[in-house]
């Protein structure tokens, strides 16, 4: 049950208990077996080495990678042998030790187990992520442990002649992984703080892309004005002439030269106002865009941060295909509300694109890549899906709010 705990299920928990009632009936007939010969030391033994047939056969069950799930079977090795010795220097201070040792196991598993399911599980995903770091404590813990297990040929006889050395080993097991998750919490409020740091910056960015963009419109209808009033006085004195139909014609070009209309690309301003900007940039680098934007005008996310993901994702997707020829510049990005939100962008691309043990692209320039992790905090913050793909030249963002 701890190393179910420990792990993520890849299928449904049907399949998980029905394995997991298969391994606690062997496993029980196992132990009766023993009991009833009363040869504890070959018990000891054989639960370890059973486990580990356990550990290499459930392995499929769960999503965890080989060396992830090596350091779940040693985290539960090492809290079975912390229960084990402890239950047993325990039971003597209760009458009728035979059965309150079953008692306590069944206590001191059972703590374990709630401390990580409640408690632990979010730092110690933290710390299979970082199994380089955690891994070699947790297999040296374990031998320590079954040096003694191992070495005896009487576990009780054992277990009365080295009470100190193994409470001290067990109190250096108890510490080790507290030290793990204190040092992994703190992590994870610094990580959380960068993560928020980087939603600021990004509002930011994209406050000040709009501003930019709302002091461009301010001077060109500034310049216009001033036009406006010199080509009025120009039609006027052409009136005034007679010369009608060079008035006309200069009134027709004028008209054409006209700037069109702001497209709406969606109902949500400002997702429509941030998509408006990067088609306007796209264009000047002539780059195509292919854009199918169906977002409501009030989305169930936070529009400013959609509208700060949607610009990520074509600021990313223009520096891309900036650098090819042009007859590969051109990117399309189509957003689809089914009650949920999924968006699709898509680029062609050159090179090699390396990514990380998150599935996030790596980028190779000094103080680029920012984008990319402030879409994953927004996906993550919303419960979504965040896909990157990079397959036959075209490289492919799939998200699912």
């Amino acid at each position: 049950m701890l190393l179910f705990t420990l792990a993520q299920s890849k299928y449904r928990m049907c399949i998980q208990w029905g394995a997991f009632i298969v391994i606690a009936a062997l496993n029980t007939a196992l132990n009766i077996r023993f009991y009833l010969q009363g040869d504890y030391t070959t018990l000891a033994k054989m639960d370890i080495v059973f486990f580990i047939f356990v550990g290499v056969v459930t392995k499929p069950l769960f999503r965890e990678c080989l060396i992830q799930w090596l350091l779940n079977c040693f985290t539960a090795l090492n809290v079975y042998a912390v229960a084990v010795i402890l239950s047993f220097y325990l039971s003597a201070l209760f009458p009728y030790p035979h059965y309150s040792v079953t008692v306590l196991r069944v206590l001191l598993f059972g703590v374990a187990i709630y401390l990580f399911r409640v408690h632990l599980r979010p730092l110690y995903r933290q710390a299979a992520e970082h199994w380089s770091i955690y891994l070699l404590e947790s297999i040296g813990l374990f031998m320590n442990f079954a040096r003694y297990f191992f070495s005896g040929d009487d576990i009780t006889l054992m277990l009365r002649e080295n009470i100190v050395p193994l409470l001290l080993l067990v109190l250096l097991a108890i510490l080790l992984y507290l030290a793990i998750f204190l040092v992994l919490r703190k992590t994870l409020r610094e990580m959380e703080l960068q993560e928020e740091n980087i939603r600021i910056q990004s509002d930011r960015e994209l406050t000040r892309h709009r501003l930019g963009l709302m002091d461009e419109t301010v001077r060109q209808m500034s310049i216009t004005q001033h036009d406006r009033r010199h080509f009025n006085n120009t039609i006027l004195g052409l009136l005034e002439n007679g010369e009608t139909q060079k008035a006309v014609d200069l009134i027709r070009c004028q008209s054409e030269s006209m700037p069109q209309k702001l497209r709406r690309y969606c109902a949500n301003m400002p997702v429509n106002a941030a998509v408006s900007y990067y088609t306007e940039l796209a264009r000047r680098q002539g780059i195509r865009y292919d854009l199918r934007l169906d977002i409501p005008e009030t989305p169930k996310v936070d529009e400013l941060s959609l509208a700060m993901t949607v610009s990520n994702l074509m600021e990313n997707a223009i520096n891309a295909v900036s650098k090819l020829p042009a007859p590969r510049r051109n990117l399309r990005l189509f957003v689809v509300h089914t009650g949920q939100l999924i968006l699709e962008c898509t680029n062609p691309y050159t090179g090699d694109i390396i990514f990380d043990e998150h599935g996030l692209p790596v980028s190779e320039t000094t103080g680029h890549g920012k984008g990319s992790q402030s879409v994953a905090n927004f996906v993550k913050k919303c419960g979504g899906e965040l896909v990157y793909e990079a397959k036959n030249g075209l490289f492919r963002v799939r998200i699912m709010i």
